[in-house]
């Protein structure tokens, strides 16, 4: 053994600052204690920097990987050694500088670590503990021998050590030190080529973790992102094996167990049996090319759902790797391409205005029919708001978050009706495009279609529409499969339809499955009441949109409008008002700025401002004058009298008088 007090050592003459034989010492040894002299006391008797007990409980989770891996591989090398007197010490390199985090041997030789503190927690540098097989490692970063002879502290000078360094797979950085050591008979080149091959052990597995951690990641990753996905996607491999689903898929499909490694076609034919809707599906995933936007219907526990299937072809280098299945419910295609065109339902009853019991009426039946199934038939003159009505019941209804589609059937041409609401298949006609187009029936599925001028359908088509009511189910032009659909129909028309039916224009039977409840709204003319309301609401609306600030109406407006036919309804009065905002200066709507149609109808001319006294205004449009100037002024009597030209109290007779006859 190793005798540090035979003679003066080599160490001893170095550190008394005489000259010695260097070429007994590596350059990396001799430089190391070049750096040492003055700095680190060699007599040291123990290593006393030692991390606190939070930042040794934070290293270990930091170095977790490292320490999962490096300990069995301590284990395995140490059975190799066991009973040789032999230590085995990890720990990571941070900034430089070791910290032993694990650390395992005989009995012997760790009772040697008390003299030294070789244990977790403690830094193990060279301006700790000197030259050692460690400290070269961390300086140099490549493995080393170190004998008693070459150590620098005293407390070292029984042992000596090998060590090798750590590196990190992926950026080759040093991140640990694996050290050995035992007495200086016991370690020999051939024990630090152990070491070597125990790091390059560590480091493989850690390239394997980091490995399989990424894939883990990434397969996270593609997880997430295919449940981001509103539609249902599942991936087969070439042979038609599941490698993934997400749980749209699951859904729309019905299937309660995910089937990952299962083949797709067995799940089919499993789930669905040979019917015809497993063939359809089956059909998609087996063809030999890419499949856009196939139409294929799909029954699970809730019923069938209707779909709209694609596949893509996944590929390597020119390898076929499988194909992606992707599924899209046609309910919500339709809702999305509803939202994206601007057809949809943006109206409520609280956005109809009115305070006329026979208009009052009409909203409380669509309340009522709105939460029923059955089909409503919208009667009324054009510009009465049946369009408004129509999104008022669906969004009073259940099917409020489904499809709402409204077609004009005369403004579309005859030949394109059909087309329009039942659809066609690829090949129907001349420009149908390649596969096919879903009409509005089918995109409108669970939700309502508002068919306006219902009168006006030619009467072929009449009775393709009848078969939808009866049946429930739509037939594309050029195909004889008839495909479910769920749709409440809400129809329109300013015709009178027993008048029709006289005439052969409409079909009888239609005429009854439409008309279950019908609602007839009245013209603005028997609405007299509402006419200062209407025209109020119009223009704060339209100020508003042009960012103008028209706070005064003048009653001749009021007046003038409440004498007028409105053969247009409240279309035509809105369109007047629109003009008048846009021609208005200042913040005054006065009725120099109406229409002149208007004065030659009701035979009335502005009036000047000296001539705005309710004495002047005819008693049938009292009321609506009176309620004018009190929704201008929200109710306040003092100012609305002062406006009309009449004493408070006089105004309060005339309003009591009103309610009277309202009541009576």
């Amino acid at each position: 053994m190793y005798d540090s007090n035979q003679g003066k050592s080599m160490w001893e003459e170095f550190i008394q600052g005489r000259s010695i034989d260097t070429s007994k010492l590596s350059i990396e040894v001799l430089n190391s204690w070049q750096r040492c002299k003055g700095k680190v006391d060699p007599y040291k008797k123990k290593n006393l920097e030692m991390v606190s007990p939070k930042d040794l409980e934070e290293l270990k989770f930091k170095y977790r990987d490292l320490i999962d891996i490096g300990v069995p591989t301590m284990d395995n090398f140490y059975n190799y050694v066991k009973g040789s007197g032999f230590s085995i010490l990890l720990g990571p390199v941070e900034n430089g500088e070791l910290i032993i985090l694990e650390v395992i041997g005989d009995h012997e030789q760790l009772a040697a670590h008390e003299l030294t503190n070789a244990f977790p927690g403690y830094r193990w540098t060279e301006s700790v503990m000197g030259t050692t097989a460690a400290t070269l490692v961390a300086y140099h970063d490549k493995p080393f021998i170190v004998h008693p002879q070459e150590t620098w502290c005293e407390c070292l000078k029984e042992v000596s050590t090998c060590a090798a360094p750590i590196h990190d797979p992926d950026t080759s950085e040093l991140i640990g030190i694996l050290t050995v050591a035992a007495s200086y008979t016991k370690i020999h080149p051939h024990t630090l080529g152990m070491v070597v091959a125990a790091v390059d052990s560590i480091e493989k597995q850690l390239a394997v973790r980091r490995l399989a951690r990424k894939w883990e990641i990434a397969n996270h990753f593609k997880t997430v992102i295919m449940e981001c996905f509103s539609d249902g996607l599942i991936a087969v491999d070439e042979y038609g094996s599941v490698i993934h689903v997400n749980y749209k898929a699951l859904e729309i499909l019905g299937l309660e167990k995910n089937p990952i490694g299962l083949n797709i076609f067995e799940v089919l034919k499993r789930t669905y049996g040979t019917n015809k809707r497993y063939q359809e599906l089956a059909s998609v995933i087996n063809s030999e090319e890419s499949v856009l936007d196939r139409f294929v219907n799909i029954r699970n526990s809730e019923g069938v759902i209707r779909c709209v299937v694609s596949t893509r072809y996944l590929e390597s280098h020119g390898e076929l790797l499988g194909k992606i299945l992707i599924i899209q419910q046609l309910s919500r295609t339709a809702k999305l391409v509803t939202s994206a065109l601007g057809n949809y339902a943006r109206f409520t009853f609280s956005d109809i205005l009115g305070q006329e019991q026979k208009f009052l009426n009409c909203i409380k039946i669509g309340i009522k029919v709105a939460k029923t199934y059955s089909n409503v038939l919208l009667l009324g003159e054009s510009g009465t708001g049946k369009d408004l009505f129509a999104q008022a019941i669906h969004n009073a209804s259940s099917r409020k978050d489904k499809p709402f589609f409204a077609i004009n059937c005369a403004a579309i041409p005859r030949d394109l009706l059909g087309s329009e609401l039942f659809g066609y298949v690829e090949g129907a006609f001349t420009g149908a495009k390649k596969g096919g187009s879903p009409g509005k029936f089918e995109l409108a599925d669970g939700g309502t279609i508002f068919l306006d001028e219902i009168g006006d359908m030619p009467i072929d088509m009449q009775t393709s529409f009848l078969r939808v009511l009866e049946e429930k189910t739509v037939t594309k032009v050029g195909d004889k499969g008839a495909i479910p659909v769920d749709v409440r129909v809400i129809s329109a028309t300013n015709k009178d339809l027993s008048e029709e039916v006289k005439k052969g224009n409409f079909r009888v039977d239609l005429f009854y499955r439409i008309n279950v409840v019908n609602i007839p709204l009245p013209p603005l003319r028997e609405r007299v009441g509402d006419i200062p309301l209407l025209i109020s609401n119009f223009v704060k609306l339209l100020s508003d949109r042009l960012g103008k600030k028209i706070d005064h109406i003048v009653p001749d407006v009021f007046r003038i409008c409440s004498e007028y036919d409105w053969p247009g309804n409240i279309r035509e009065l809105q369109n007047v008002i629109d003009r008048a905002v846009n021609l208005a200066d200042g913040n005054t709507l006065s009725s120099d700025l109406l229409p002149e149609t208007l004065y030659l109808s009701t035979h009335y001319r502005p009036l000047n401002k000296s001539e705005h006294r309710l004495e002047t205004i005819k008693s049938a449009t009292e009321k609506s004058t009176i309620r004018g100037c009190l929704e201008k002024y929200n109710g306040n009597m003092t100012l609305a009298a002062k406006e009309l030209g009449i004493a408070r109290s006089t105004l309060y007779r005339k309003v009591r008088n009103i309610t009277d006859n309202s009541v009576n």
